[in-house]
């Protein structure tokens, strides 16, 4: 439990929110099997609509943002360390 704790706070409970989503269909599918519920479909159709859902939703989910800092040369230059030359690969 201590690392899935550690993986949340180091994401963010947002930026997982497909693995929520994903989990959440788990769920579904697991009362859906083991609950025993008759909707009036046969199990494999009823599989595979909570299947299809689930991907459908994981689709909609958006991915999060990475935040990724912008530094100056020397900005770069004092978080690192180096002192070298800096090649750049513009064209």
């Amino acid at each position: 439990m201590g690392k899935l704790l550690n993986l949340l706070t180091m994401f963010g409970p947002l930026r997982a929110a497909k693995l929520w989503v994903a989990l959440g269909m788990a769920i579904v599918q697991f009362v859906n099997v083991y609950s025993g519920i008759d909707l009036g479909l046969d199990e494999e159709t009823l599989t595979a609509i909570i299947g299809g859902l689930g991907a459908l939703l994981v689709w909609l989910v958006p991915n999060a943002k990475p935040d990724v800092p912008v530094l100056t040369e020397a900005e770069a230059r004092a978080r690192t360390g180096y002192a070298g030359p800096i090649e750049t690969r513009n064209r």
